[in-house]
């Protein structure tokens, strides 16, 4: 039995309004009319076959052989599955042909070459889409809601994706095509829509004039040593105590806006002197 969920619901209430409309489907199409990612539509359905089977059993399109999109499809969820494989190491077209069940001519009916692929592969799995759904409607909510919103979007999506974007992450040294294809598609993407997200906060004086580079990086770290830590050193991390800032994002942001120095700090004043190693003043 099919378990229901409002994402879920969603998602298909836009598949009809865009098959009304177009008179076909996409996923492209489905995502954005519904207002979520691309990702987000492959977990509910598998993909543009699974969705259209949906709709088959409605009776809104005719049953029947995977098309050219499900074809499409078929291939990336076989890319997606060889690289969220630990280990996955270099994958070829071959290797991605035989995990989808088909021949290397499906592969460059569809695709030009293997980067087009791996292009493709780190599109579906950018957390862009989730990142401009919240920083839009974010541009008027005071600056530490918006950061909040904005970083809670951003670990929610990072979340879903940490083994195959750490597999991605850990290959790319090997493999300088999937560096660049990483950079374009998943940093590429992300890092314009925040540094303009900054730019509109400090012009309002909500935010100091820093290089927004640095608050990307302060913002976004913990997500990346979620990555490359993996999920289950995180749950042991936060058995002994150690709460990280994916989980308390309201508590991160805070300190990132407020810093961690006192007025004292701050001043240079009330704080005990350094000592060398011989334990004099310095």
């Amino acid at each position: 039995m099919t378990v229901k969920s409002p994402t879920r619901e969603l998602i298909l209430a836009a598949a009809r309004r865009v098959l009304e409309r177009d008179g076909e489907l996409s996923i492209h199409a489905v995502a954005a009319e519904a207002g979520v990612s691309r990702q987000t539509v492959h977990a509910h359905f598998g993909g543009a076959r699974g969705l259209r089977a949906e709709l088959a059993g409605e009776g809104l399109i005719p049953s029947g052989p995977a098309d050219e999109g499900s074809t499409r499809d078929r291939l990336l969820d076989a890319a997606e599955r060889l690289l969220s494989r630990p280990g996955g190491g270099f994958i070829s077209i071959e290797a991605i042909a035989a995990e989808a069940g088909l021949t290397k001519g499906a592969v460059y009916h569809h695709f030009a070459d293997r980067g087009e692929i791996l292009r493709a592969v780190a599109r579906r799995v950018s957390p862009v889409d989730e990142m401009r759904a919240r920083i839009t409607p974010s541009a008027e909510l005071p600056v530490r809601e918006g950061l909040i919103a904005i970083a809670t979007a951003y670990y929610e999506a990072m979340r879903a994706r940490t083994d195959l974007i750490r597999n991605l992450a850990a290959n790319s040294g090997r493999d300088p095509e999937l560096t660049t294809v990483v950079m374009n598609e998943i940093i590429g993407e992300g890092a314009p829509l925040m540094m303009g997200w900054f730019a509109m906060q400090t012009a309002r004086g909500a935010l100091k004039p820093v290089d927004p580079s640095f608050v990307i990086q302060a913002l976004f770290g913990p997500v990346f040593l979620l990555i490359v830590l993996g999920p289950a050193v995180f749950t042991e991390v936060a058995r002994a105590g150690i709460h990280p800032a994916v989980d308390n994002v309201e508590a991160y942001v805070d300190m990132l806006l407020e810093g961690i120095g006192s007025a004292n700090a701050a001043a240079g004043d009330g704080l005990p002197p350094m000592t060398d190693a011989a334990g004099g003043n310095r």
